[in-house]
């Protein structure tokens, strides 16, 4: 397995992206971060994308060994990595027979959403309230799926991506942002501090992000671990419907060991 700095040779692999694609496609684009390793450098048939949040994706042509060194990053993340490997797979048995065979990962399940069409409107006494992500109000995101969750800087993310919070005596109530971005889609993430969660502040943040995206004429998407009902019904509540789910995988220490 070969790490790629020209990403045009796999361009003949593109079609097989099926699964959590805006996350590929962003670092093909060269909107964010996020490494690339192939079976060959010269004529690659199979590769591995993996982005700075840590979602991967599998393309083409993989094999037996091909997905035993995938395992091995997913075990061993290499420096100046993000630190994790979120592997997304599609519901493809001779793959998920080839992971399962090594021991390793863990299998979960995620919802794969389609957007049907906006569902909430922003009431207009609370619309003066929305605040854009900021340089100068970024530092006050916080929880783990904030825009340091998928992006590499601050700066990264005031350039090319966008989002907006709600926030009240200087704290965060709630945040949602632009987690995934390519030339077509942008991947919503969604944030609600502890104390302010049944709200509805995570609704409003949401709708925002839907209107927004949709402005840039960009599809929102929209994914979520089956086991965050809580996400689930957020998206449902904003437009999105559950069409299916799809595995992944990821590596988990048993004890802290």
């Amino acid at each position: 397995m070969k790490k790629l700095t020209d990403y045009k040779k796999i361009n003949h692999l593109l079609d097989y992206i099926r699964i959590e694609k805006v996350y590929p496609l962003s670092i093909l684009e060269g909107i964010q971060k996020g490494e690339i390793f192939v079976d060959s450098d010269e004529n690659p048939a199979a590769a591995l994308i993996w982005h700075y949040c840590g979602f991967a994706t599998i393309l083409g042509n993989y094999n037996e060994a091909f997905v035993k060194e995938t395992v091995k990053l997913m075990q061993n993340p290499p420096d100046g990595h993000s630190g994790r490997m979120a592997l997304q797979t599609e519901n493809d048995k001779r793959l998920n027979d080839m992971l399962l065979r090594t021991s390793i990962p863990v299998k979960h399940e995620r919802y794969v959403f389609k957007f049907a069409g906006e569902k909430y409107e922003i009431p207009k006494t609370i619309v003066s309230e929305l605040k854009e992500i900021t340089a100068a109000n970024y530092e006050l995101m916080k929880g783990k799926i904030i825009p340091a969750f998928s992006w590499e800087s601050k700066e990264a993310f005031i350039e090319k991506g966008f989002g907006y919070c709600l926030i009240g005596n200087g704290k965060m109530m709630a945040c949602a942002f632009a987690s995934g971005v390519s030339k077509d889609y942008v991947d919503i993430g969604v944030e609600t501090a502890e104390e302010c969660r049944g709200k509805g502040f995570g609704k409003i943040v949401s709708a925002a992000m839907v209107k927004e995206t949709l402005r840039r004429r960009k599809t929102p998407i929209w994914d979520c671990d089956i086991r965050n009902e809580a996400s689930m019904k957020l998206a449902c509540s904003v437009g999105f419907e559950v069409t299916g789910t799809h595995p992944w995988y990821t590596y988990e220490k048993i004890g802290g060991n």
